[in-house]
C-alpha cells in the first residue's frame, strides 16, 4: 500500500537564548525541502558558516516525514484520470499509521464505487 519513498530533508535552526539550543529567539528557520541529505547538507554548511561567529546560533539537518492520502473518483478503473482533473489530497499526517487510518475511513466511505481509489504516499 505504501507508494515510493521520497525523503524530505530540511535545514532547521537559528539563534537561541543560550548554548543549550532549546529556546529559540523567535521562530526557528526551516529551509527546504531538499530531496537528498547531500543537498540539505550543502545548504546547512552555507547557513552555519554565515553564523559561525555567533555561539548561540545553530543549524541542523532533519529528515521529516509526512504522509498524504491521495485519490478520489476516477473516470475508469484504470485509475489514471481523476474525475474533475485532479486527485484529492488529505493530510499531511505525521505517521504512516495516522494516514492509514484516514485512508481506511475514505476507502470504506466509497467502498460501493468501483471507480474510487485512495492510497497513502510519503512526501
Amino acid at each position: 500500500m505504501k507508494d515510493a519513498q521520497m525523503a524530505k530533508y530540511w535545514v532547521i535552526g537559528g539563534t537561541y537564548q543560550d548554548t543549550g539550543f532549546d529556546q529559540p529567539i523567535g521562530e526557528e528557520t526551516k529551509v527546504g525541502p531538499f530531496g537528498s541529505f547531500e543537498d540539505a547538507e550543502k545548504h546547512w554548511s552555507k547557513m552555519a558558516w554565515q553564523s559561525v561567529d555567533d555561539a548561540n546560533s545553530r543549524y541542523r539537518v532533519e529528515r521529516l516525514e509526512e504522509y498524504w492520502v491521495v485519490g478520489g473518483e476516477y473516470e475508469t478503473t484504470d485509475f489514471e484520470t481523476p474525475v474533475g482533473g485532479e486527485e484529492e489530497r488529505h493530510g499531511p499526517y505525521a505517521t504512516f499509521e495516522d494516514a492509514e487510518k484516514a485512508w481506511s475511513k475514505l476507502a470504506w466511505q466509497h467502498v460501493d464505487n468501483c471507480n474510487c481509489r485512495y492510497r497513502v504516499v510519503e512526501g
